[in-house]
Formats: structure tokens, sequence, C-alpha cells
């Protein structure tokens, strides 16, 4: 019987989602996780072998919850959750039974009857390669003896942060240091016992459209086909140095490539005309990326300030879209900037640019910017989001010089953002007789603690200049976890007094008192030059 043809329907008409054939509710219940889809074969007669026709399995581990008190060893957990004990006897995990039941599930109709397989997605908060690596290899065998035109592999096997570096300011006298580099971790020619090995099998299917893999050992053959994959997503990933690369050259028709936390990744080439996104987040090894593609429309960056000649493009490369982040510490000194100068000349053609640092404009101001070759002019650009801590003192002449630099060079912005970053805390002293105890924090205390401020008395020195940027088409400016503070009320004050034609104005408050609010209130609309702009608080 064609599994496309509707079976008839008993007792009446009111059931009409029965009445559909069995590849239109397959193709229904593949946007559900397997579980779940697999629970309509309870619903009747009908529904018994509809999961023969889902051609997308899904599972998800969910994560552990986080213990609301650390005041012992034991710990207290979210209701309803037992930390795991481990015991002498291996129990099976519910996650790799499930999945090897949903592929079984699917054969249960019959082979000819089973629909083929086009997504497997499987995503665990902690595995046991020790103990489960033989099921994951099954899986993957599975998956590509049952598909069918397309095949999509989405296997993650745990969660952990990419990066530890946080954001930090350099102090006066550091201006010539360069960031320190500690994210270095020994090479190794062969995984671990608890690493998962991706089968080389997988880097020869012909019909593999996204691959999406982390916290494995990747070590693929030497000559790697796959020729149709067009997405390739890889998060943690460990091998040989020349493993990515080796995988990267093996897919002609890639479009997006998105590489996270890949140590010893140090050159990328990626070969073809066709990848239009290319994100690139903490590979903090990473020093020189050749990108072939002239159809190259997006680019994501997160770590350290990259050195000069780091993204090399085609000549008639149009990037529109661009996302820095450089996590850590601020880069001050000058063969920093000059690479953070080449990038931007790279990124010149974007229509939408965000920057985040620890310091506000990413040290725009330096004066590396103002020798040749300069800053370069994004005459395409509409949207500006800029992210970092803007701090008073002299900070604060830093920051204003990076904005009234940074929108001289942008004469067709028409939406400008800041989010400030909360200055980094104070570190407590020891207690006398002891460690500062962080165990126990009194509510009261906390939601007493804000970062508002103001003193109507502080001289803010607004630059005389006039930006065109300003003048002519800036619409909406966006302040976020404003603070008050000197630098934020300066560039504040220059923003909204030179908005001619500026419609609205956005403004969202850190936590705070309602008076302090109040006096920033009135403070901001006090400066914005055009009166009739619709100005907003939060």
């Amino acid at each position: 019987m064609d599994s496309d043809v509707a079976l008839p329907v008993v007792g009446g008409a009111g059931d009409q989602l029965s009445s559909l054939g069995d590849g239109v509710l397959g193709h229904i219940l593949s946007f559900l996780p397997a579980a779940e889809a697999a629970r309509a074969a309870a619903l009747s007669r009908r529904w018994r072998h509809v999961f023969t026709a889902v051609h997308t399995v899904s599972f998800e581990e969910p994560g552990r919850p986080v213990p609301d008190d650390d005041d012992d060893d034991r710990g207290y957990w979210s209701p309803g959750y037992h930390p795991r004990v481990r015991r002498v006897v291996v129990r099976p995990s519910p996650l790799v039974n499930g999945v090897g039941a949903a592929l079984l599930g699917r054969q249960r109709g019959g082979a000819a009857g089973a629909a083929a397989l086009r997504a497997l997605r499987v995503v665990f908060d902690e595995f046991d390669a020790g103990e489960y690596a033989w099921a994951v290899d099954g899986w993957l065998s599975h998956a590509v003896y049952q598909a069918g035109d397309e095949l999509h592999i989405d296997l993650r096997l745990g969660r952990q942060p990419n990066c530890n570096r946080e954001y930090a300011l350099r102090s006066p006298g550091d201006d010539d240091l360069e960031p320190d580099d500690d994210s270095s971790s020994p090479s190794r020619s062969h995984p671990e016992d608890d690493e998962y090995v991706v089968p080389r099998t997988l880097f020869s299917c012909s019909v593999l459209r996204t691959l999406r893999l982390g916290l494995c050992w990747l070590d693929p053959p030497a000559a790697v086909a796959l020729p149709c994959l067009d997405t390739l997503y890889l998060t943690g990933v460990t091998g040989p140095r020349a493993a990515v690369q080796r995988l990267v050259a093996g897919c002609p028709r890639l479009a997006d490539l998105t590489l996270e936390a890949c140590p010893k990744l140090t050159a990328l080439s990626v070969p073809g005309t066709r990848l239009r996104r290319l994100a690139l987040r903490c590979c903090h090894d990473l020093a020189t990326v050749a990108a072939d593609s002239p159809e190259l429309q997006a680019f994501e960056y997160r770590g350290a300030v990259p050195r000069t000649s780091f993204l090399t493009t085609p000549g008639q490369c149009r990037i529109t879209s661009c996302k820095l982040d450089f996590c850590g510490e601020e880069a001050t000194g000058s063969s920093a900037m000059a690479g953070l100068r080449d990038l931007l000349h790279n990124l010149a053609t974007a229509t939408d640019l965000h920057i985040k640092s620890a310091r506000l404009g990413a040290g725009v101001g330096h004066d590396v910017f103002s020798m040749a070759p300069w800053l370069p002019t994004f005459s395409n650009l509409r949207r500006l989001d800029l992210m970092g801590m803007a701090p008073d003192g002299d900070g604060a002449v830093a920051v204003v010089a990076a904005m009234t630099r940074i929108l001289e060079q942008t004469p067709s912005l028409e939406r400008l953002s800041l989010f400030f970053l909360p200055d980094p805390e104070p570190l407590e002293e020891e207690e006398e007789g002891g460690i500062y105890d962080l165990g126990y924090i009194d509510e009261e205390a906390l939601h007493a603690v804000h970062k508002l401020r103001y003193d109507r008395y502080t001289v803010l020195a607004v630059p005389d200049i006039e930006i065109p940027c300003l003048r002519e088409r800036m619409r909406e400016i966006n302040f976020v976890h404003y603070q008050g503070g000197m630098a934020q009320r300066t560039l504040a004050k220059f923003l909204l007094g030179n908005a001619v034609v500026v419609d609205d104005v956005c403004c969202v408050f850190a936590h705070g008192p309602l008076l302090i609010q109040t006096k920033l209130m009135e403070e901001i609309k006090g400066w914005a030059m055009n009166k009739s702009a619709n100005v907003k608080f939060f």
C-alpha cells in the first residue's frame, strides 16, 4: 500500500487530520522531538505506523540544573532532580536508548514503507565515549544507509563554554603591551580515552548537506568527498593540526562555515566560490584566513584583535553584515591597532556592523588610525552597534574620541546603538581571620546595590565638531544599560545635541533608584536637539 494514500476515517468526519496521508503526517511530526512524535502512535490505529513516515529524528538531553545553594558539599538541587550517583553497575542512558528505539521504530512497518531519513539531531549534556561510542557509530551508519536525496546531521556530545576570557581594561601605563595569550594547549596526535572519534565513512557521504559536530575527535581521511555539503558547524573539535583544513578543503559547495573553539587551528583556507557566511569564534591560535568566494556576505569573529593580513578576500567581495567580538583584555598596542585597522578595511562594504570589546569603540581613537592608511570610510553602513565599557576620567576622552572618529567615517549611518558593559567589580578583601565568605548574599543588600549615579556639577566636555551623519541621516539612537557616568553622559550629550533629524531615542537604565533615573531622564530630554523626537525610557 502506498504510504501517502489516506485510510478511511472511522467514526465521522470530525478528525480531519487523520484523513491526511502518511507522508503528510510524517512530515508534520518531523518538526517535533522524536519522543513526542512517537507518542502519536498511541492516538488510534490510524496513527500506529505513522512514525515510519517521520524523516527527522531529534533528541536533546536536558542540561543539569544549577544548585540552589552551595552551603555544604551535598548542595540543594532544583525540585524533582537528584544528582547522579556513581555506582558499580552502569545503567543504560535514556537518551542512548531513545535514539536507538526511534531509528528502529521507523522500520517497524517494513523497510519498504519507511521514509528516507532526512535529518538526525542528537545533543548530549554529558557523553561517555567509553560506554556509548559503539551506539553513536551505529546511529551514523544507519543514517547514511537510510538517507535519501539529502542528509543533515547534528551531533553534539556535550555543552561547555567556548571561551573563558573576561573583558578587562588595561592600566594607563600598559598601552604598549600586548594581551597575554594563555589559550595554548599541547598538540596531540591521538585521541584521549574519553573522546569520541568520528568515523571516517561519514566524510564520504555524497548526500550530506549539513554537518554539525561538537566535542569530538576529528581525523578525516586525506581525500574527503562531500560534494553536496553546504553547511559545516564545528564546536570544540580536536584532532591533528590539519584535520579541520582537510575537511573544509573537501567541501567544494560550502556556503556556511562556523568554527568555534577549535584548538591548534593556525591557518584556514576556504576554497570554492559559494561561501556566503563565515563565523570564527574563539579559535585563538588562528593567524590567517583566506576566503576565495566573491559571494561572501556575512562575517563573524570572536577572539583577540587579529594581526595584520588576518583576513584575505577577493577584491570583488562585498561583506554586508559583520559582527566583531574582541574578548579578553583590551588591546592597546600599536601593532594590535594596526591589525584592527587592516581588518576594518576588509569590512568597509558592510551595511550592518556590530563591535564588542572591553572598551567602547575598540580603541579606534588610537593614534594609529590617524595615520595612513587611516580608518576606512563605511559608505554603505546603515546600522552600527557598539558594546563595551565607558570608564570615567581619562577613559572618557578616549571613548568620545573613538566615537567621533567612527561617526566621521560613516556618512550614511541611520541607526546607532550603544550597549554599556558594567565596569569590573573590585575584589573583596579577606576578612580578619579568614577568607571573605561569598556563600551567603543578603537579598535586601543585593537590591540596594546599583550602578546609577548622577552629579549635576560634573563638567561634560563635548567636542565642538559637526558630524554629517548626525545632522543629515541619523534616525534612531539607543542607549542600553545607561548608568549616568561621566563618559556615558558626555556621549549622550554629544550625540543628542547634534542629531537634528533623529526620530526615535531609547534609553534603558541600569538598575537603580527612581530619583536618579528621573534626573537622568530630564537631562537627556534637555539635550535632544530635535524636540519632536520620540524619547522612550525603560
